[in-house]
């Protein structure tokens, strides 16, 4: 039953000022002021917890914005403030192995809060207003909370809930456009000395790779040649982890005659990142450019502090930094320490061959974000959103794939990318594909750029025209527009369009004519297909439910290729015996082998031994799966479908790696006490609170669309419990009534377990029924369930 509530607050100020103008008598001086109309904001709530506000000006809008995402969010929030105030350590103690401590010297030493407090006179009216008028909208609401007894369940009773500024929600933003650029880098920069460690360069950037392996992305949008009605369709799958700052909330934005838009935002940041309006949809991807390039410096023997460069020492610079951490008793110290930097930015560690290594990140100090996305918020037409880019250059890690009502497809890779000179990106290019070294630190695209920080030939370069020194210009950056499809699924710019592979761009974005990503190439396939058996029929053109059956049918990749192969090789084979003489009996596997679906649907028996199978070949980076699985090897000129067919094997059967690889896998399996025969769904799920979720899909590395993992290790006696995978997910058309979209939010619109809206979506997902994205007038007013009224002065 709907319970309909109207509500109306005024803030502090606004009390004051209307008591205050009660208690005047009147004066002709007054009379003939202007009026000054308050700023106002109403929330209409719909099912499942959705924010639908309709504001009066920008300042209103980003209040009712905050408002309505600290009602249960405001704890996530709250705690990535005190981290960009670097005041971790002392609000939450230092935390295990230090981390905290680690995370504010870290911060500290990217200058986060000082470049946010510096860039408060040069923001735009429209960001400033925004901004001031979200911190107002959080903090009117943690004071309706009327005490800490109140707050959402992850922070009650807490007294370290910030009191937010503008300078706060800058520093925020200033910290997530380098969450995937150097922001993953703070450990090494807070424990960096210049006495060697024994860490390997690969292992640092490993340990980069850990922190953002949770983050990826699918993304289709079609155009009129491709869908049946002949207008734009757009398919949004993000892939983001399912606990912290980077869950998305859904809210829908609009001041009439000039914003209406809807989608997803994290909490903390104004607008729409990821959504449509009544002319264009879009979607993200993160992207595979390089936001940051690591410098190996040549250190003086006499002194670690100094380096090479153009036939000269430079002496690094130091600053000392001090936090702040709270000691169990209560009480608090004080930690100092030095932390050193090159000219291309902080250290990230020093080496027994007398070599060190620094960075430098297109992303410091990206204080366009908020703008860009406002500016794509309002485009009317392809050409507005492509000019968000060229005018902004704010999108800081991920692809945009866009559509809109006149079926144009629209990819840019609109990252901030360091710009190489052309020389020096041939000489890179060469080092990772033909260097051992370079081949093992780029890991097919995956991985990183290091290159030599004793010439200055690898100096980034200024073109003058960008919104910081050094960046690839707008007009280099890899995009296309089509009439048929554009997709992406985290692999680099190259084969987005099977049709128009994009190529001649620079290094820095990734590898061209190079082998694709197991989902890639599921991704490519869906596309292409034309049969009575594809998702999009024999005609090859989507429907609205056909978009949806994309996600939905959990098709895999590998399967299609190889298991039927891999049954017939299996079949009539009882034992194998292991290096370790271990004889396992695989009859059993091939028969669930031969009965499984191919799918990785709740219901499937056998998705989890064949995946098992697969990761005995998994050699991860953009390749995943070793060459010795596949007889096809990759052939540029068909890179959907090949490496392809399972390797032949002329030995016994006995020496089979294919068999020896499902014989180790039997084992395996029986060591965690995982039946071969267990449905998909009784292994692969989601907890939320005590009530446990199947939750369908899978990983990378099986090749489907509909990621959800727990990891990529080798599965436990307790499954897949799945922590991060497909999040806001988004089938959208436009017609001639305008955009219409079904959706999930898949962890739900609400961060406190308290919450029904915790677990209402994912229980939707579970099941795979989609729910509609209410956009009109009429169909809010239908679904209405609470109305609030806020009033600014």
């Amino acid at each position: 039953m709907k319970n309909n509530k109207y509500k109306i607050y005024l803030t502090p100020i606004a009390v004051a000022l209307t008591l205050s103008l009660v208690g005047c008598n009147g004066s002709d001086d007054d009379i003939n002021e202007p009026e000054v109309l308050p700023s106002t904001a109403k929330i209409e709530y719909t099912s499942f917890g959705v924010p639908h506000i309709t504001a009066s000006d920008y300042r209103s809008l980003g209040y009712g914005q905050a408002y309505a995402h600290a009602q249960e969010n405001m704890c996530t929030l709250a705690e990535q403030i005190i981290e960009v105030r670097a005041q971790k350590a002392i609000t939450f103690g230092a935390g295990d192995s230090n981390e905290n401590v680690n995370t504010d010297f870290g911060t500290l030493a990217l200058n986060i809060y000082k470049d946010a407090e510096n860039a408060i006179e040069g923001m735009t009216q429209e960001q400033t207003e925004l901004l001031t008028g979200y911190a107002a909208g959080f903090n009117q609401a943690v004071l309706d909370k009327v005490g800490s007894q109140n707050y959402p369940s992850p922070c009650r009773g807490a007294d370290w809930v910030p009191e937010l500024s503008i300078v706060d929600l800058h520093a925020y933003h200033l910290k997530l456009a380098l969450f995937a650029s150097g922001g993953a880098l703070t450990t090494q920069i807070a424990t960096a000395s210049p006495t060697p460690t024994n860490n390997s360069l690969q292992k640092m950037f490993k340990d980069v790779a850990s922190k953002n392996e949770g983050l990826g992305s699918n993304g289709w949008a079609l155009g009129r040649d491709k869908t049946e009605s002949g207008s734009g369709m757009l398919l949004s799958n993000p892939h983001f982890p399912w606990v912290g700052n980077l869950r998305f909330v859904e809210n829908h934005l609009q001041i009439p005659g000039e914003i209406n838009v809807t989608g997803v935002s994290f909490v903390g940041v104004p607008g729409v990142l990821i959504g449509f309006n009544e002319n264009i949809a879009w979607t993200h991807t993160v992207s595979q450019s390089k936001r940051f390039t690591t410098y190996r410096l040549t250190l003086d023997a006499e002194n670690p502090t100094r380096y090479l460069y153009d036939g000269e020492y430079l002496d690094m610079t130091s600053q000392e930094f001090i936090v702040s951490v709270k000691n169990d008793d209560g009480t608090s110290a004080e930690v100092s320490k030095t932390l050193y930097s090159s000219h291309y930015g902080p250290m990230l560690g020093w080496y027994p061959d007398g070599t060190a290594v620094s960075y430098r990140d297109a992303n410091a100090n990206n204080g366009n974000m908020v703008s860009q996305w406002l500016a794509m918020d309002r485009a009317k037409t392809i050409e507005e959103f492509e000019a968000a880019f060229e005018t902004y250059q704010g999108i800081p890690w991920v692809n945009t794939m866009a559509t809109d009502d006149k079926g144009n497809a629209f990819f840019i890779d609109g990252s901030r990318a360091p710009n190489l000179n052309a020389f020096a990106a041939i000489l890179v290019k060469d080092f990772v594909n033909n260097d051992p070294v370079g081949k093992a630190l780029w890991q097919g695209g995956r991985g990183q750029l290091v290159l030599d920080g004793s010439m200055s030939l690898f100096e980034w370069v200024d073109t003058g025209n960008t919104p910081i020194p050094g960046v690839v210009p707008f007009e280099k950056s890899p995009k296309v527009l089509r009439s048929d499809y554009v997709f992406n699924a985290n692999s680099s710019h190259w084969l987005n369009n099977v049709e128009e592979p994009l190529e001649g761009y620079s290094i820095v974005y990734g590898p061209e004519q190079t082998i694709r990503s197991p989902r890639t190439r599921m991704n490519a396939t869906m596309l292409q297909e034309k049969s009575a058996q594809g998702i999009s029929g024999e005609d090859g053109k989507f429907n609205l439910d056909e978009l949806k059956h994309v996600v939905t049918s959990q098709r895999g990749q590998l399967s299609e290729m190889i298991k039927d192969q891999l049954v017939d090789r299996c079949t009539g084979v009882t034992n194998i015996t292991l290096e370790s003489q271990d004889i396992i009996d695989i009859s059993a596997a091939c028969s669930v082998l031969a009965n499984w679906d191919g799918l990785y649907a709740n219901t499937s028996q056998g998705a989890h031994l064949f995946r098992e199978f697969l990761k005995v070949f998994d050699v991860g980076g953009e390749q995943v799966l070793s060459d010795s699985l596949f007889d096809l090897a990759f052939d540029v000129k068909n890179p959907v479908s090949t490496p392809a067919q399972l390797a032949k094997h002329t030995g016994s059967v006995a020496s089979d790696p294919v068999l020896q690889a499902l014989a180790s896998t039997v084992q395996h399996l029986a060591s965690v006490n995982i039946p071969l025969a267990a449905p998909l769904g009784t292994i692969q799920y989601h907890m939320k609170n005590e009530e446990k979720l199947a939750i369908p899909g899978g990983g990378t590395i099986d090749g489907v669309f509909n990621i959800n993992t727990g990891g990529s290790a080798k599965v436990k006696s307790y499954g897949y419990p799945v922590f991060h995978g497909a999040s806001w997910l988004m089938a959208l058309e436009f017609t001639t009534d305008g955009p219409k979209a079904d959706a999930f939010l898949t962890y739900g619109q609400s961060h406190d377990p308290e919450s029904e809206h915790f677990v209402d979506q994912t229980r939707l997902f579970s099941k795979g029924k989609w729910r509609p994205v209410l956009f009109t007038e009429q169909q809010i007013k239908d679904d209405l369930v609470d109305t609030i009224e806020l009033t600014l002065n």
